[in-house]
């Protein structure tokens, strides 16, 4: 009976400091910034309902996979074993416009292309050792 006594007892303490670390958190922001906060997520909110744009996450195409559907907007992240010496190309640039992989210093970036109208396209991924592969993809509106 007395350890179920601690038990409460620490879980109360703990529950009583996520509560009082709420209230002090809280008690820190300002009114403006509330308004601020409220303002932008109707805003948000407004142009996602009036049709502005909006991000969505990319279409991960994975090593080995020869088939990829997209959506007009979407964008198409082609994951690869080395990302550096590898190329990309399409043989429907009107469908989808190819990103190369890059180093920018502080990330490496995999090969991608946006889908930018109805259609079917293929993406040849050429790897640094000169092998290559095709990924269909079909983009819908």
């Amino acid at each position: 009976m007395r350890t179920m006594r601690i038990t409460l007892s620490k879980g109360a303490a703990v529950g009583a400091a996520a509560l009082l670390g709420i209230t002090v958190l809280a008690g820190c922001s300002s009114s403006d910034s509330s308004n601020e906060e409220t303002t932008t997520s109707e805003t948000t909110s407004e142009e996602s309902m009036d049709g502005g744009s909006q991000m969505l996450p990319p279409v991960i195409v994975e090593p080995g996979q020869t088939e990829a559907s997209a959506k007009v907007g979407d964008f198409i992240d082609i994951v690869v074993e080395e990302i550096v010496g590898t190329t990309i190309a399409t043989d429907n640039p009107e469908i989808l416009k190819i990103s190369q992989a890059y180093d920018d210093g502080s990330a490496v970036f995999n090969p991608g292309a946006e889908a930018l109208a109805p259609g079917t396209a293929i993406i040849t991924v050429t790897t640094p050792d000169n092998e290559s592969y095709d990924i269909t993809v079909t983009v819908t509106e």
